[in-house]
């Protein structure tokens, strides 16, 4: 049987009670000739004169289904706990205390080394000169070092990190590290994770910090952002930050110690995530260092117009009655980034 033409057959609309083509309604499958009950110039009147109770109709299904989700969310975390799965959105630890036992390398003198942002996993990490860092604090006699965050790469940071990054995935970037990191019986390196590691975490709810410290024992993981290290009554704090590099460099480390209550102020304040370097000595009596990194510059670095500072720190200070003085520091600088060092 032919199906009926559209050109000619006839509907008498529900509303204005006229007699019109078909072709003059939407399609309705739900209804028996296929046709809507309302032309479509009447049902675009109704719209248009109840816009404002649509409007309601939707935000009040849309909040139904809300609570609906959420009701189904709490079922699946306690479904997944019962199993013995732990879930949760936030890291586990930020801005905690711990108190370091750490001998003096002679007499009151502290010696500490201080790195960050070393993007392993990157294509233009910055291996090798790592490496004869570490090295130039064993020469030193450095036994503490302090890493800033960043430790890995991560996925999905930023468009198109996908194509700057040779080692892919959460297992990969991890085992490379633990294999690759400098490795020193007499050096303990202390870490925060930053906004690239925690990439792993918002993915995938992995904390990669805990997987490294793990299987490497002379790696000591102290949560996301921010940790504080107290070292005879000295209070050391390392930051991962946020954003952009400001105009002034030292801006973000001014900011942010300016936010911090006179009784949170650390002694001495290191800083990660910007790739370029900022001193400040005493200012509101805390030691301030922006650190550099460990990364040459890379195609989104580039496009930002940012050429980063390849450089580790070594800092040796002298404590007296819980407070530090006598501060000596030794840039150990890589003007010269190693292409494809992977």
């Amino acid at each position: 049987m032919a199906e009926a033409n559209p050109e000619t057959q006839m509907k008498v609309c529900t509303h204005c009670k006229l007699e019109k083509h078909t072709y003059e309604y939407s399609k309705d499958k739900s209804r028996k000739d296929g046709f809507d009950d309302k032309c479509k110039q009447c049902r675009r009147i109704w719209r248009l004169k109840n816009a404002g109770l649509q409007n309601i109709y939707t935000a009040t299904y849309q909040e139904k289904n809300r609570k609906q989700n959420e009701d189904k969310t709490g079922e699946y975390i306690d479904y997944l706990h019962k199993k013995g799965y732990f879930i949760t959105k936030d890291a586990q630890q930020k801005n905690y205390r711990f108190n370091l036992d750490i001998k003096p390398w002679k007499g009151k003198l502290y010696k500490i080394g201080v790195v960050s942002d070393t993007h392993l996993g990157s294509r233009y990490q910055q291996l090798t000169n790592l490496h004869k860092f570490y090295k130039i604090c064993q020469e030193d006699n450095v036994r503490e070092v302090f890493h800033c965050g960043d430790l890995l790469d991560g996925q999905k940071v930023y468009k198109g990190q996908e194509y700057e990054i040779f080692m892919h995935g959460v297992d990969g970037q991890v085992r490379y590290c633990i294999e690759n990191y400098p490795d020193h019986n007499d050096i303990t390196t202390y870490f925060i994770c930053g906004n690239h590691d925690e990439s792993h975490f918002k993915l995938s709810g992995i904390d990669v910090g805990q997987m490294i410290a793990k299987e490497r024992s002379d790696m000591k993981y102290k949560g996301f952002h921010g940790a504080h290290f107290m070292i005879k009554g000295v209070d050391i704090y390392l930051h991962h930050g946020q954003g952009a590099v400001a105009y002034a460099r030292s801006y973000k480390i001014q900011k942010l110690v300016e936010q911090m209550s006179p009784e949170n102020k650390p002694n001495l304040f290191f800083l990660g995530h910007y790739h370029v370097g900022c001193h400040l000595p005493m200012y509101r009596n805390v030691y301030m260092w922006q650190m550099p990194c460990f990364q040459a510059q890379t195609p989104y670095l580039l496009a930002l117009g940012l050429e980063p500072e390849l450089m580790g720190l070594i800092v040796s200070f002298r404590i007296s009655d819980g407070q530090p003085y006598a501060f000596e520091e030794k840039k150990v600088c890589f003007h010269d980034s190693v292409k494809e060092d992977y």
